[in-house]
């Protein structure tokens, strides 16, 4: 009668540390899941940052040997990591851009900047 009253002692114990360390690891895995995207959302978001710098410094930012390498970088990080509305603005930016279209490139930029802008504040929880 002792051996089986250890034994359920025993395995009553494991049982109890086996669902402790899945009640505990699973919300640790979410919050490590939701801290990666915060950290490629904002990367994808801070990557527009260079090139709207460029296009402010230089009326002509082609002149500037990094633009497109730049404007590259945030186009594949804002098709990766973006929202659809973001991807969508960017894309209709970089068209234009690609086309020579200032017409259609002012509208899309002057969209882009304040929703990257509010979209980091955002991520951030930062108050506006």
């Amino acid at each position: 009668m002792k051996d089986w009253i250890s034994l359920g002692a025993a395995l009553g114990g494991a049982l109890i540390v086996a669902i402790g360390w899945f009640v505990t690891g699973w919300p640790n895995r979410r919050k490590d899941v939701a801290q990666r995207r915060l950290e490629f959302r904002l990367q994808a978001l801070e990557s527009f940052l260079p090139v709207w710098f460029i296009i402010q410094a230089n009326p002509a930012p082609f002149t500037n040997p990094n633009f497109l390498d730049k404007l590259t970088n945030a186009r594949t990080k804002f098709q990766l990591y973006g929202l659809k509305d973001e991807i969508d603005i960017f894309e209709r930016f970089v068209s234009a851009i690609e086309s020579k279209d200032l017409a259609a490139a002012n509208p899309a930029l002057s969209r882009l900047v304040p929703m990257v802008r509010e979209r980091i504040r955002m991520e951030l929880a930062i108050e506006t």
